[in-house]
């Protein structure tokens, strides 16, 4: 499409041929100043239209690309029940920002704590993902590439010396890699610092960080050994409590309430819920079938044999009996039960999002459940007469994810909660939130 302006030069230059051809009437001087004018004018006006109205016809999101910057992060989550990498692809625009464009997810079993006394085998699981960050990064950019290893809760739970030996062997495993590193590299990742990575994720990915930050959701991340609730509270007359903390995002200050509980995470929970009657190896619960003998349960470093007890409900779990042990489990963890949390959209993803999809409440692609439902799924679970061998811990854990929400964060047992594991294709992750992050403000 030509431009307006190229059809204006060309006229003014068939004037000035016109004017200087003496075979041709002459043309009276004021009315040839009034033609000049009012082409400028015509000019002016469409300049403006394409430029102020129409400046998206003349960027084109290939001319974007061409002068955005590649940018890529690699970041290993060392959770509880596995290892993850997620190596990320972004554009960064001559504004600053960053646009995601692609993304690499491998996970490997078991998590890095199970290693506490085999450190070097930990490394050599860490280094498998290693190896798949490197297909995916270009080459080219290996050496400007953050690399970063956070482990979370299954760190956090071990002792200290044990944690220690883990991250000492990836720091060396790190030396010998072609990403760029520094002391910050491996660390043991706050609880904190967890939520507000997982809260960032989903609504960068929601895409309600632009502007005023009003239209933002609340993250629950249930993992194996904590869960992270995130939110930026609503009520500014309420008195606001010790976990809320000021901090800028998209460069808006805004106050975060953000609460990480370490033990309340699914596995940690699971494994309180079958030892409540002690600490030992060889356990018997109310709340596994009958026909559980000896079924395996690893958690840590030890593995627990569990039969299930006898029920009065015949071959079927006591749903009451069970629910009051769980009760009981959550009431042993002080949660704080933040009324603003009712206000909130919720979106909650791991094991809030697999169980639901277990029990057939969600597809794959999620969608919007209340905890009503997760009780409902929960009692006709327990009352199946078949023994689950494949899901044999599926009672509990659809009973514990019920009364957490309710009993232990306050929630009416209406109250729809978004359950998701991906948005627009991207994994939901505290990871890409960590790699935003440090892309933007260094290891």
């Amino acid at each position: 499409m030509e431009r307006p302006t190229r059809k204006i030069k060309q006229n003014i230059k068939n004037d000035d041929s016109y004017s200087n051809d003496k075979t041709k009437p002459k043309v009276v001087q004021s009315n040839k100043y009034l033609l000049y004018s009012f082409l400028a004018i015509i000019f002016m006006v469409v300049y403006s239209y394409y430029t102020i109205y129409k400046s998206d016809f003349f960027t084109s999101d290939d001319k974007i690309q061409q002068v955005s910057e590649p940018a890529y992060a690699v970041i290993i989550d060392a959770g509880s029940t596995g290892s993850r990498v997620l190596a990320l692809a972004f554009k960064k625009t001559p504004s600053g920002s960053l646009v995601l464009e692609d993304e690499l997810f491998v996970q490997v079993k078991p998590g890095l704590s199970s290693f506490a006394d085999e450190p070097k085998k930990g490394a050599e699981s860490i280094d498998q993902l290693l190896a798949k960050a490197k297909n995916f990064v270009p080459e080219k950019f290996w050496k400007n590439t953050p690399l970063a290893m956070k482990a979370t809760a299954g760190l956090r739970l071990l002792p200290t010396e044990k944690a220690d030996g883990l991250l000492n062997e990836i720091r060396q495993l790190f030396k010998h890699n072609p990403f760029y590193t520094n002391t910050n590299s491996v660390s043991i990742m706050d609880g904190i610092d967890e939520g507000l990575f997982s809260w960032f994720t989903v609504n960068f990915l929601l895409d309600r960080l632009k502007g005023k930050l009003t239209n933002t959701v609340a993250a629950l991340d249930l993992g194996g050994g904590s869960i992270q609730i995130t939110f930026i509270p609503t009520s500014s007359k309420q008195k606001l409590p010790e976990f809320v903390s000021e901090y800028s995002i998209m460069n808006e200050k805004v106050n975060l309430y953000s609460h990480s509980y370490l033990g309340l995470g699914l596995m940690a929970a699971r494994k309180s819920v079958l030892t409540v009657d002690g600490e030992t190896f060889n356990v018997t619960s109310p709340c596994v079938h009958e026909a559980a003998r000896g079924t395996p349960y690893k958690f840590g470093q030890n593995t627990y044999h569990v039969n299930g007890a006898v029920s009065k409900k015949g071959p079927a779990v006591d749903y009451q009996l069970c629910k009051s042990i769980i009760e009981a489990v959550v009431k042993t963890v002080y949660t704080d039960k933040p009324k603003d949390l009712r206000d909130q959209k919720i979106v909650a993803f791991s094991y809030f999002y697999d169980r639901a999809q277990d029990a057939g409440l969600v597809g794959e692609d999620g969608g919007d459940v209340t905890i009503k439902l997760f009780y409902e799924a929960a009692e006709k679970e327990c009352a199946q007469t078949a023994y689950n061998e494949l899901r044999p811990f599926k009672c509990l854990d659809l009973t514990y994810i019920s009364v957490l929400l309710e009993q232990g964060f306050g929630l009416p047992i209406e109250t729809p909660v978004s359950l998701l594991n991906t948005i627009d294709g991207h994994e939901i992750s505290w990871a890409l939130g960590a790699a935003y992050h440090i892309l933007q403000n260094g290891l």
